[in-house]
């Protein structure tokens, strides 16, 4: 077939752009009918909807640039890619969507104020039936290829569609309502679509900002990466697992790992590149593991790290600790350690770090401790 000619659809950003030129395509024939349409039966609604459909192929060819913009490899100004380009084209498609909202608003406000007659017939309840038809396609086609190839923009773009099937159908009831009843609500119904599209437009406009802005990784992911890693036997525990998107197949992992101390170096090397190998083949990201020693097997690490977990404990049973390490320290000992603190946690660092340090001297009067404390970010 013509098109297997020119995109490889094995291929992400290669699929991503055949599937922008499919929505050029729908989207540039559908305005051109209703604008011929609006301009002969003199509906507003039917105006406002095909210049939506005009904005619409416009944000489809910015989805097509930004696809091949994603395409393009790392260089010396961009080391991690272009593949936040789709995030920016699912942000103009939902700015898009709060303009014509706005827009829309504003034309049946005035129609409200000043209304003009409709001159409808069947034919044009039909075109508007079959522009609902393609533009439910063109939505179904959209959730399938953002869902494919996990793109914002196409989100987006199909939440879009969505609401241009519910403009132009309720563009439709107002046609039938004025053929049946010579009653005009063309105003009051471009009101209605006007509030829904607005309302979508900002959910959409959220949900490409939040990557942007840096959201919190998807808990498959977190969860499938603990389990590879926490699975091989030499693995104690994994803690401060940081991940970095920078668009889809450009993520990069970075994660502490706690290992048997007694393990020689060149042995746990090897275990640490296997597993980065096979996160990278497992989820297509780039994992960087570094190796945390942890004693095994010492009975005075063993009480002292008891202790600090215990006094943690006490003060809230959400905080854990990692790289423990016990050192001497004039009569008694220095526990110098990680906490992992928890998302809403009320007391500050230094309030946590004084509770700890007053409840340990009570126990053990001649041990200090050295905490510094890790906010989690994933």
């Amino acid at each position: 077939m013509l098109w297997k000619k020119f995109f490889n659809l094995s291929n992400r950003e290669s699929f991503g752009q055949f599937v922008s030129i499919t929505g050029i395509c729908v989207n540039l024939l559908l305005s051109g009918v209703k604008f011929i349409i609006g301009l002969m039966s003199g509906s507003i609604s039917i105006l406002a909807d095909a210049f939506n459909n005009l904005s619409d192929t416009g944000t489809s060819a910015i989805m097509l640039l930004a696809f091949k913009i994603s395409a393009k490899p790392a260089d010396e100004e961009h080391p991690f890619g272009h593949g936040r380009a789709e995030y920016l084209a699912g942000l103009f498609i939902a700015a898009g969507m709060i303009f014509a909202g706005g827009k829309l608003l504003w034309m049946s406000v005035e129609q409200i104020i000043n209304p003009e007659e409709m001159n409808t017939g069947l034919f044009t309840i039909f075109v508007l039936a079959c522009s609902v038809a393609a533009k439910l396609f063109l939505g179904i086609f959209y959730r399938y290829a953002a869902r494919k190839i996990n793109s914002a923009a196409l989100q987006a773009a199909a939440l879009d569609s969505f609401t241009d099937c519910l403009a132009t159908g309720v563009v439709i009831i107002s046609i039938f309502i004025y053929n049946e009843f010579n009653i005009n609500i063309d105003g009051g119904a471009g009101i209605f679509v006007s509030a829904f599209i607005l309302r979508s437009g900002l959910a959409s406009l959220k949900e490409i900002l939040n990557p942007l802005l840096g959201d919190r990784p998807n808990q498959e992911l977190l969860d499938g990466i603990k389990k590879i890693v926490t699975d091989a036997p030499e693995v104690l525990g994994v803690h401060d697992l940081i991940i970095h998107s920078y668009g889809a197949k450009r993520i990069f992992v970075s994660i502490h790992v706690e290992m048997p101390a007694t393990l020689k170096l060149l042995e746990a090397h090897e275990i640490i590149d296997s597993l980065e190998r096979k996160l990278q083949s497992t989820f297509e990201i780039s994992a960087t593991l570094h190796i945390d020693p942890v004693v095994i097997g010492d009975k005075n690490f063993d009480e002292h790290k008891e202790l600090a977990e215990k006094i943690l404990l006490d003060i809230d049973s959400r905080l854990s600790l990692h790289d423990f390490r016990v050192v001497p320290y004039k009569s008694g000992r220095k526990l110098i350690f990680d906490v992992a603190v928890p998302w809403n946690f009320t007391m500050t660092d230094r309030e946590l770090r004084k509770k700890f340090q007053r409840r340990l001297i009570e126990l053990h009067s001649d041990d200090r401790a050295i905490i510094h404390f890790d906010h989690q970010y994933c």
